[in-house]
């Protein structure tokens, strides 16, 4: 297989949609693991924002273990590792025991995403990159939609842990799919992983990023965390909560039409602000009234939103500081969820008083700032770049 057919392409869409699962299969289980262990729901909501911290910290680490040893040894081990960790926690006889493993999925699980990222990088041309990676991100999105559908079921019908069975049994069958993946052709890189970093944290654009995908996971990721338990608090079954929220998701691989054909249509700020307001209206519909209805228009406006700005935003980390493409990505991965971490943590005391509405609040009004400050922002790196290429000489490129 070469490293950029499409049966390469589908198993790396597969790795993101395990990943994905892993994540999302918590929230739905919040509030029966607060029941089983006897916990406040803004402590049980620690096992979601222990796990996006862990995840959005130790992303750095993985795109340079990816330069040093390769990206398809990453994927795999974080795979295997991370399936492992998964039924320590279907088997946790203890809350700590249960958060404990549930951080260490989240630094195995972290490896996925950014290195499946570089992976596209390394082996798709810039003209084609943004629509790989909106499949790619349509592939984890379709994790999300399925995991909050399993995990609610699963809390209903079953058991809580049955939820993360269930991911173990595909990081099982992930992984051996996988055997036969090949490595992408790379130039190592003669600098240290530290100078790397370093240079990349030094560039005004790539900081500019990193803030904006910190914004971005605060209002997708930290809103998401609560959607179902703003149901559930209500008396809402799990199995209907989880499928409320599954709206994300599903709008979001709906979407992926429309995103490819709006990818050719739009220049990319107009992109970023497209998905900036869908997210920001679902929100604000949901802050009016959590009911079913409208947590299901805020969870398919998250996911619409998502769709466009995401792949917008992650093609923007490839293109920022190409020459470390991996720290680069791997710093813009973990500045989303840690921005979901923080967010979902700060919303714990609101979380635990029933006040949901004034969290989708805040996550609507932040959503519109990023609708209009980011999409000015990219605005202006596009101008910059075209400014240099001009002077330079060079053919212009898609941006």
């Amino acid at each position: 297989m070469r490293a950029d057919s499409q049966a390469v392409q589908w198993r790396l869409r597969a790795t993101t949609f395990v990943s994905s699962f892993d994540r999302f299969a918590i929230p739905p289980l919040l509030v029966p693991i607060s029941h089983a262990f006897g916990v406040p729901l803004g402590t049980a909501a620690l096992v979601a924002s222990a796990y996006f911290i862990a995840y959005g910290l130790s992303q750095p680490l993985w795109g340079a273990l990816s330069d040093r040893v390769g990206r398809v040894k990453v994927i795999r081990f974080s795979i295997v590792a991370g399936g492992l960790c998964c039924v320590v926690a279907a088997i946790s006889p203890s809350f700590t025991v249960l958060l404990a493993s549930r951080t260490v999925s989240g630094v195995l699980f972290a490896a996925i995403v950014p290195t499946v990222v570089t992976y596209i990088g390394d082996t798709v041309d810039v003209e084609h990159r943004q629509h790989a990676l909106t499949l790619t991100i349509a592939s984890a999105s379709a994790g999300i939609a399925v995991a909050t559908i399993v995990g609610g079921l699963c809390a209903q019908l079953i058991s809580w842990r049955a939820a993360f069975v269930a991911t173990s049994i595909l990081a099982l069958l992930l992984s051996l799919a996988i055997t036969r993946l090949p490595e992408p052709v790379r130039v190592p890189s003669p600098h240290t992983y530290m100078r790397l970093a370093v240079n990349a944290l030094s560039q005004r654009w790539v900081l500019v990023v990193l803030a904006i995908g910190f914004t971005e996971g605060a209002v997708i990721l930290g809103s998401l965390t609560f959607i179902s338990a703003s149901l559930q608090q209500q008396g809402v079954g799990a199995a209907v909560a989880g499928s409320a929220a599954a709206g994300f998701g599903i709008a979001n691989v709906c979407c992926v039409p429309v995103v490819t054909r709006a990818i050719r249509r739009f220049a990319s700020p107009v992109m970023i602000a497209i998905g900036s307001l869908l997210a920001g209206t679902g929100l604000i519909v949901a802050a009016s009234d959590t009911v079913v209805a409208t947590a299901i228009v805020a969870a398919l406006g998250l996911g619409a939103g998502f769709g466009f700005l995401h792949p917008t935003m992650q093609l923007w980390a490839t293109q920022v500081n190409a020459q470390a493409r991996a720290v680069t990505v791997s710093f813009f991965a973990g500045s989303v969820f840690v921005g979901g971490a923080v967010a979902s943590a700060a919303s714990a005391p609101l979380a635990d008083q029933g006040h949901f509405s004034g969290i989708f609040l805040g996550a609507g009004v932040l959503a519109f700032l990023l609708a209009t400050v980011a999409a000015w922002l990219r605005s202006r790196y596009v101008s910059s770049v075209q400014a240099d290429r001009g002077a330079d000489g060079a053919a212009p490129a898609p941006l």
